[in-house]
């Protein structure tokens, strides 16, 4: 179809179940899909939204929501709203259905074998696509030393200090502009 709501609800929807061991998972797909391939927005655009919702809670439900509002921003205003609330929907459902379908049995499904053991390897395979994930995003917006310096700090930051992410992530807004 070639109703752009559609297709995002479509996306978004697929990005929802997707989603194992964190809604960092999916950004290279939805940077791929939403910047290269459909170019609903810039690189730029993408990791400046990206960068600013990481000091929000559930961040993915937050971004899809500032990704599908900038991929419809050629319309009407209700039409960008709708777009953001489509993608926002869409991306959380996947999960919120899980929740009423399958965790009622989940507490019996952990005792097969077969999925113990497989819980382990999904938990691994998350871990590892996490941090490609990380790289690819470093490879869109390059290299430069100042990328490297800020990730470095803010993760040195993460780990020694009692400082908050959403006040790192302010930190780091602050010296963008200052810089």
């Amino acid at each position: 179809m070639d109703n752009r709501i559609i297709n995002l609800f479509e996306s978004f929807y697929r990005y929802g179940y997707l989603v194992i061991g964190g809604g960092q998972v999916v950004v290279p797909l939805m940077y791929s899909e939403l910047v290269e391939i459909n170019q609903y927005m810039t690189s730029q655009e993408f990791l400046t939204g990206f960068g600013l919702v990481q000091g929000l809670p559930g961040p993915m439900f937050s971004f899809s929501a500032y990704a599908g509002g900038m991929a419809t921003r050629g319309g009407s205003s209700l039409t960008q709203i709708t777009g953001a609330m489509v993608s926002g929907v869409a991306i959380f459902l996947p999960g919120l259905l899980l929740i009423y379908f399958v965790y009622p049995i989940w507490e019996i499904l952990k005792q097969i074998r077969g999925i113990k053991v497989s819980l382990k390897g999904i938990t691994a395979v998350a871990g590892g696509l996490i941090t490609v994930s990380a790289i690819i995003l470093m490879q869109k917006n390059g290299f430069s030393i100042e990328n490297l310096l800020v990730t470095t700090v803010t993760t040195l930051l993460l780990m020694t200090k009692k400082i908050p992410a959403p006040v790192i992530v302010l930190i780091v807004l602050a010296a963008g502009f200052w810089v």
